[in-house]
């Protein structure tokens, strides 16, 4: 039986911390991402709130073994604070892309509601949107050409006009997946060789274990790159933003993905 996907070690799941400590996490991981270092006048700035608010946040995840911190010194995320970091910063950017690109949101508004959202939101929905963000955008049945028509309701003002009500009335919700053959252009991650990168698409795998990877982090759009082949007794290993996670074989050949040149 497939036993989904997992870091190894046991992730600290999000919602542990209030959102303003995850926050600190995610910033400090980020601005190790941009400048290589976080410093905490840095951390600040981003934040919007004074040193002495941040060296009061840092001495609360220090103490939890989340980051390392001395006066005047960097700040360091443990492996513990960096694991939980990425998760929260991979739900972080999907969001933004389901606002974004599904939703219309405008750029601002969706950074703004993706960080207020992606504390909040349980593994079971956050699995569910996943799944809507790869119908409507790869699915034959729904596809670009609904999602342009929602766009041109959105940037006409007319989302509860008749014309509007007229096209939604025509709309038929599908969940079935479309055979794999329509899939163009899309391969098994359990095809890839050490070294070689994907962008996830679609996960074409039962819901349970579907929660799972997404989760995890397997979210739609995220690069994954294989870093270990299944073998006998081993799982398949990917990194995703730095973390590693052990699939399955079984559902490596379910999680579909776009092959990106070497």
């Amino acid at each position: 039986m497939p036993t989904g996907s997992k870091s190894r070690g046991q992730p600290t799941p999000v919602g542990t911390l209030s959102e303003s400590l995850e926050d600190y996490l995610e910033i400090i991981l980020q601005l190790q991402q941009e400048k290589r270092v976080a410093r905490v006048r840095d951390i600040a700035t981003r934040k919007g709130v004074s040193n002495a608010s941040v060296s009061n946040a840092l001495a609360r995840l220090a103490r939890d073994g989340f980051v390392v911190h001395e006066a005047h010194e960097f700040v360091e995320l443990t492996d513990r604070g960096a694991e939980l970091a990425r998760r929260v910063l991979r739900r972080h950017e999907f969001l933004i892309l389901f606002l974004r690109d599904v939703l219309q949101v405008s750029p601002e508004t969706a950074e703004t509601d993706a960080c207020a959202i992606e504390h909040q939101v349980s593994s079971e929905t956050l699995e569910r949107l996943a799944s809507f963000y790869q119908f409507v955008c790869s699915c034959p049945r729904a596809g670009t050409g609904f999602l342009e028509a929602f766009a041109a309701c959105c940037s006409s003002g007319r989302k509860g006009s008749d014309s509007a009500d007229s096209l939604c009335a025509q709309c038929k919700v599908v969940t079935a997946w479309p055979s794999d053959s329509q899939d163009l252009g899309l391969v098994p991650l359990a095809s890839l060789s050490p070294g070689e990168t994907g962008v996830l698409v679609r996960l074409s795998v039962g819901s349970p274990e579907r929660e799972r990877l997404v989760d995890a982090g397997l979210l739609p759009n995220v690069r994954i790159e294989v870093t270990r082949s299944a073998t006998e007794g081993k799982a398949m290993r990917v990194s995703v933003q730095g973390s590693q996670i052990d699939v399955d074989p079984q559902l490596a050949s379910g999680i579909l993905v776009r092959r990106l040149a070497g």
